[in-house]
């Protein structure tokens, strides 16, 4: 009576394998940990574009500014040139504090000139790394894409077979065995070795083993671990 339950047990052993193959391929786990930095530099290249165009934005302000700076000192420059002795001392002075002003704006687009390339640099590196974990990426993608070509189709004849086994099992033993599935116990029927459970081998006492005999199905509920033991 038994017999049927077992061997879908088994045909489910298999499942769990063929699936448990897939889920922790190597080259699956490989290409999901490729995948998470991916997305991480692909934030980061998101923030550097950020950056290169409130810089870059900076650097046009900063070039304007010393644009209209160049154009305000050439007619300063004139003024000096034709300004009376009286006047001369003060624009002395105020040619200098323009060039005082001048020296620090050349400061300021140099600074954001080297910000602009250090952000190029920044995003050509991040690029090009992207672009070898890509690689990689593709590779074990391929490995993964390859085993589950194998698998799948041993997957599902285990599932077909399953399937046809389900219609001639014992419906009461096909229910007692799915509750315990879904209490995530597997395997469910195990055999009684040396009197002991063929799952956690805790000794079976004699009136259990007594019961064992008894029972319609020939099977008892192991008290320690919750499967249901047979006589083999």
């Amino acid at each position: 009576m038994l017999d049927k339950i077992i061997e879908y047990q088994s045909e489910e052993s298999n499942l769990i394998k063929y699936e448990n193959e897939l889920s922790k391929s190597s080259a699956r786990e490989e290409a999901s940990k490729i995948q998470q930095v991916l997305k991480s530099q692909q934030a980061e290249l998101i923030s550097l574009e950020n950056h290169a165009k409130k810089t870059n934005e900076s650097f046009m302000l900063a070039q304007k500014k010393y644009e209209e700076y160049l154009k305000k000192l050439e007619e300063l420059e004139k003024e000096v040139e034709n300004a009376d002795t009286e006047k001369l001392s003060f624009y002395e002075k105020m040619y200098k504090d323009f060039v005082s002003v001048g020296a620090s704006l050349e400061k300021e687009i140099s600074k954001v000139y080297s910000e602009v390339k250090k952000i190029n640099e920044s995003y050509e590196e991040t690029i090009k790394k992207s672009k070898s974990l890509r690689d990689k990426f593709d590779k074990h993608i391929a490995v993964y894409k390859k085993l589950k070509s194998e698998i799948d189709p041993k997957i599902e004849e285990t599932k077909q077979k399953m399937a046809e086994l389900e219609k001639v099992i014992d419906k009461k033993i096909l229910m007692v065995y799915k509750q315990k599935r879904d209490s995530h116990i597997f395997k469910v029927f195990v055999p009684l070795i040396n009197n002991k459970c063929g799952g956690c081998r805790m000794d079976i006492s004699a009136s259990r083993l007594g019961q064992m005999k008894s029972n319609e199905l020939g099977i008892i509920e192991c008290e320690n671990c919750g499967r249901y033991i047979y006589q083999d």
